[in-house]
């Protein structure tokens, strides 16, 4: 299944569809008919929809007026449009957008394997390539001069192939935008930049928690974040952990303990320790 954009004509984004309910198909689509609620946020929830030969999609839908905004469809948007223009391998690709009555929604490529969440702890050999998949993913976006700025876990889904994407880029900012409040997790926010400009060192700090998680089982300064504790964040591993998940540990508190992070800092530790487990 190749993106693309369900769009009627130049001057609507959307097209018109029935009201999201089981069973409900989309004509527009193939047509693709929903089947369970796989994700249910505060602004939009996710289904799994099928079409008429058994292919799943990922329907983002904003939930019904009054309760989304002009600028949550917006929003959107320009979440598909900048999926369209990333096209890459480790981030979740968009097929286009449609909307039911009023409930703009986004269809997105269905990933059915589960997200990071469930190998944290877990030894390095199990998630060592999905981190390689979001730090490829992440340098992609920031050549393109956009930072994510909602880097975690459960923002990493495994498709049917076993491949990680990077999802969830409503929050996606350009470099150098005004940072809005909200849209981020605490718990992967870095230490001193609350009234800064919006940077690639925010995706890096984000990445730094994200490894820390999986080596240890937990967050390393819970889920308050930086702000919440006194101290810094502890030792990731047992006394007994080989010599390259040190090595990635000792890189990951190098970069938590760095005021602006880049990215590059985990290239060389990330290769050297995939070849490790292999």
């Amino acid at each position: 299944m190749q993106p693309r954009a369900l769009q009627t004509g130049s001057d609507s984004a959307f097209h018109r569809v029935a009201p999201p309910s089981p069973g409900r198909e989309f004509a527009s689509g193939g047509p693709w008919r929903l089947v369970d609620l796989v994700g249910d946020g505060g602004s939009a929830q996710v289904w799994r929809a099928i079409d008429d030969a058994g292919r799943s999609v990922a329907l983002k839908i904003l939930r019904a007026a009054p309760t989304h905004s002009a600028a949550s469809s917006a929003r959107l948007e320009c979440e598909h449009s900048l999926l369209a223009a990333l096209a890459h391998d480790h981030v979740v690709a968009t097929f286009g957008l449609v909307a039911q009555s009023g409930n703009p929604a986004l269809a997105l490529e269905y990933l059915p394997g589960g997200d990071l969440v469930s190998l944290a702890g877990a030894h390095p050999r199990h998630w060592i390539e999905a981190v390689r998949a979001v730090h490829a993913a992440l340098a992609h976006l920031h050549a393109r001069g956009f930072v994510h700025r909602d880097v975690k876990a459960r923002n990493v889904l495994f498709g049917a192939d076993g491949r990680a994407r990077l999802i969830d880029f409503a929050s996606v900012l350009p470099r150098g935008a005004v940072r809005p409040r909200g849209g981020t997790t605490a718990a992967h926010s870095a230490p001193g930049r609350e009234y800064a400009a919006v940077e690639p060192c925010d995706d890096a700090h984000a990445l730094a928690v994200l490894i820390y998680e999986l080596l240890a089982g937990r967050l390393p300064y819970g889920v308050g974040g930086y702000a919440s504790v006194t101290a810094g964040a502890a030792w990731p591993l047992a006394a007994d952990a080989d010599s390259a998940a040190a090595t990635l540990a000792r890189r990951v508190l190098e970069v938590l303990g760095m005021r602006e992070a880049r990215l590059s800092a985990f290239e060389d530790v990330l290769e050297s320790v995939a070849l490790a487990y292999r």
